[in-house]
């Protein structure tokens, strides 16, 4: 039996991140003039609306690159482009930048420029909130946020990627809520249709088809939170229903149930940029307005490594019996990039308690690493190079091995399946939507229905 959350916190120095403020601009290209100023934050630049920088320059991906703040820094990041990124001449796919740099994506060259001025952020003194671990500047800094907003009535947004935690957060702050006592309510709103998201919201009346009326979750969650998994997938005419309910503090209920009252807090979540949902106009910013008197944002596994080791230490503490992880097991899984955040890494050790004996080759075939050539045999799987291997270059022979072991991995767990992607998904410990694009990649045609 794993102890109690509150004896495993570790209660750090409270402190004060400082990062460095900068400009990001288009200097050259058809895009010449647009700019975006980093205060820390995360910006990603294509022409996808939803990123931070839009571009039209055909020549750029839909999300090219990734610039991610930290102290001392900026770290920039080539998203898989089709063009690449280039710094001073040369092609890059991970790199530090600590000064000003120009660099070059399709035919738009873009200038990073420090400014004089730094953000403070403050710091929580706590390594944990609720369930969710991070020791990270970037985790101490949510944190922070999460336990000023947790006490009072309002509604808080949490942007990020699937398996980052959001979920667990939205607990966090309704445990640590004068509405602790009242109900945490759940409405997924990623997979459904209109009318099943208004009968999830707002009930259903008696028909053919559901014999008995059922209240919906905004009149369940009467005294409690309200939490909206996927809020940016709403329709127009919901969010505007969303919005009057909210505002009224009353729902009509369907058919001939007349009005209800409703004293609900609104914790929401989405995998969206929702600013720049409201910018493309797919949001409604009065709605946006209403929802988010806390924003935050949920920082990916891949911008927090340091978090890696912490985790996979309380995931081992949880699983009684389980053998512990090597140094040079922890540094491998420390440098992978975890597509599938958090959950991604808990499925990895689930399947390594139940297969102690794969070894570091193993893993590092997993993970679409190589293997570093000073771990130790005896937990290294031998592994032949074919000459065929040999005479390309190391990327592409690297990609040669990755897309192979894709393959047989998402083929396996489909078959084990039943041909569905949503249970494949599951099982494999990744996002659906990130199963899509890789089976679309791979060319191999797969079902998400039941």
């Amino acid at each position: 039996m794993s102890p109690p959350l509150d004896q495993m916190t570790e209660v750090l120095q409270a402190d004060m991140a400082r990062f460095p403020r900068a400009r990001l601009s288009v200097v050259k290209g058809p895009d010449k003039g647009r700019e975006v100023v980093l205060e820390g934050q995360t910006v990603v630049v294509g022409t996808d609306d939803s990123c931070q920088l839009v571009l039209t320059d055909t020549s750029v991906s839909r999300r090219h690159l990734e610039l991610s703040g930290g102290p001392g820094g900026y770290r920039l990041r080539d998203l898989r482009s089709t063009n690449g990124v280039h710094l001073d001449g040369l092609q890059v796919l991970d790199a530090k930048i600590t000064d000003k740099a120009r660099f070059t994506i399709g035919r738009t060259e873009l200038r990073l420029e420090p400014m004089r001025q730094e953000v403070q952020w403050p710091l929580s003194p706590h390594d944990r909130f609720g369930d969710v671990l991070g020791k990270s500047v970037m985790m101490r800094r949510l944190f922070a946020v999460l336990e000023r907003a947790a006490p009072t009535p309002s509604p808080v947004i949490l942007e990020g990627e699937p398996g980052t935690g959001k979920e667990f957060l939205a607990r966090a702050i309704h445990t640590r809520s004068p509405r602790a006592d009242g109900p945490f309510v759940v409405v997924d709103l990623g997979a459904s249709s209109e009318p099943l998201m208004d009968s999830d919201l707002f009930g259903h009346d008696v028909s053919s088809a559901r014999p008995q009326a059922r209240p919906g979750a905004l009149e369940e969650a009467e005294g409690g939170t309200l939490y909206l998994d996927e809020v940016a997938e709403l329709t127009n005419a919901l969010q505007s229903k969303l919005l009057r309910a909210l505002e009224t503090g009353e729902i009509k209920r369907p058919g001939h149930g007349g009005t209800a009252k409703i004293d609900v807090r609104v914790v929401a979540s989405t995998q969206r940029d929702l600013e720049a949902e409201v910018k493309a106009g797919r949001f409604r910013e009065d709605l946006y307005f209403k929802l988010s008197v806390f924003r935050v944002r949920v920082p990916p596994l891949r911008e927090r490594s340091e978090d890696v080791g912490p985790l996979v230490r309380l995931f081992e503490a949880r699983t009684p019996g389980g053998q512990k992880l090597s140094d040079e097991l922890l540094d491998l899984l420390s440098r992978h990039d975890w597509p599938g955040n958090v959950r991604e890494l808990r499925g990895v050790l689930d399947r390594l308690a139940a297969f102690p004996d794969l070894g570091a080759g193993a893993i590092a075939a997993a993970l679409g690493k190589p293997v570093d050539p000073g771990t130790p045999r005896d937990v290294a799987a031998p592994n032949e190079v074919s000459q065929a291997l040999l005479a390309l270059p190391y990327h592409e022979a690297k990609d040669r091995v990755l897309e192979s072991f894709e393959k047989t991995y998402l083929l396996e767990h489909l078959k084990a399946a039943g041909g569905v992607v949503t249970r494949a998904a599951q099982r494999a410990g990744l996002p659906r939507q990130s199963v899509h694009r890789m089976l679309r990649r791979l060319g191999i045609t797969a079902s998400d229905e039941s």
